[in-house]
Parts: C-alpha cells; structure tokens; sequence
C-alpha cells in the first residue's frame, strides 16, 4: 500500500480569495498549511497548497527532509462540483522514484496509470491519494451530521500506481491538538478503518476554525512507523 501524506501556518486567511473577493460558498479560498513531519527519528517539514480559482481547483503537497531534499511531490487538479472535488489528473513523485500519475477519462472513466495497461473503472465521489483530504474537509464543513461521535462515511481513492481502495472513516469526536509552537485547538477526529491487514491507517484532526482543514495526522501501516504530522501555528 502506497502512504499518503498531508501537506501543510497560513499564508492567508482561508475565507479570502486571490482576487480579494468572498471564496466560493463553502469552499476555503486560497491558502497553504506548513506542518512538522515526523516519521520515527526523522523530522521534516510539509506544505500544502490550495489553489481554488472559479470551478477548478489545484491542490499540492511537498514533503522535505533535512540533506535529501524534496522527498514526496503530490498534486491534485480538478474541478469543484456539487458533491465536493472531482479529480481530473493525479501525480505522484517520490524521491529517486519515476513520476507517477492517474488521469480521470471524465465524465465516465476508466482512470488511466502511467506506464500500466490496466485501468481502473471510474466510480462516483473517487477521489486521489491527495484530493481526499479536502474532500472529508469539506464535507465536515458543510454536513453537521458527519461530525457526530460514531458516524462513518466511505470514500473511494485511487493511487498514482493503480490502487484502489474503499476507504472507511469514522468520527471520533472532538480533543484537544496541540499545534508546533504549543497553541492547542478543538479538532475534529477522524480515523479509517482499516479491512485488510495491509491497508494504509489514518487518523486525522479537523480544525473547525480553519474550515475543517487538518490540524494533525498520522498515517501508516502495520509493518512501518506512522508518519506524523502536525499543523505549524502561533
């Protein structure tokens, strides 16, 4: 299984676009998270940028590591429709790794992988490694009901290298995160559960004050250390 990692304080506020007018209803507007990385003994640093401009949206992750560099390069494009962001084409760059990308054959598939034969079919509400992260964001946001202790939502995500998986989550109520720089906030929790002994596992936290963005995660499997993330913030 592929890991996913969330990028990640703010440049600008997220209720105010590029342009200078309001961001689109229930979207955050222009805006980049830095987090600290954790992963073991190595620490780094992440950014994610958010770039919403009318109905397309393009969203980028890069993960650094002190003296190797640039280890993971993510991005996400698309476009913002009424169920949430609706990938077009993925890419996935990896440190001395070939790129990697998925492109979403809209409006009815399949997905096509660089450097494989095989497609994948095109499901409603698929969302990539990267893009599904603003999508529970979202979603969070803008349906109250999804915030309750024990509610569960799927959501089908397609990787860079052709996997696709269903992936379960489940709130787990509000606590309390502190954030690098020892502010602490209310975050929203969330944790996928994990059907087969090998799938990636996620627990993230919601910020409510930032539209839901993530305030933390931690990300990975059984056979490797989590990889930690946690929002940089004053």
């Amino acid at each position: 299984r592929r890991r996913t990692l969330l990028g990640a304080a703010l440049a600008v506020p997220w209720w105010v676009r590029a342009d200078g007018g309001a961001a689109s209803p229930g979207w955050p507007g222009p805006v980049t998270l830095d987090y600290r990385m954790s992963r073991g003994l190595l620490s780094g640093t992440g950014r994610l940028t958010w770039q919403p401009e009318g109905e397309r949206y393009l969203l980028r992750l890069e993960a650094r590591l002190p003296l190797l560099g640039t280890l993971l390069t993510q991005t996400s494009a698309g476009r913002l429709g009424p169920q949430g962001l609706v990938p077009e084409r993925f890419t996935d760059e990896r440190l001395r790794r070939p790129a990697r990308s998925a492109d979403f054959q809209r409006p009815d598939g399949p997905i096509r992988f660089t450097g494989r034969s095989e497609t994948a079919p095109l499901q409603p509400g698929m969302q990539d490694r990267l893009s599904w992260m603003l999508q529970l964001a979202w979603r969070a946001q803008n349906e109250p009901r999804l915030r309750e202790v024990g509610r569960e939502l799927e959501m089908p995500v397609v990787g860079a290298r052709g996997d696709v998986d269903l992936w379960l989550l489940r709130a787990l109520g509000a606590q309390t995160v502190t954030l690098a720089g020892g502010r602490t906030v209310k975050a929203m929790r969330y944790e996928r559960l994990p059907r087969e002994p090998g799938d990636t596992r996620a627990d993230i936290w919601l910020d409510p004050s930032r539209h839901h963005l993530p305030a933390r995660a931690r990300l990975g499997d059984a056979k490797d250390e989590p990889l930690e993330l946690v929002l940089v913030g004053s």
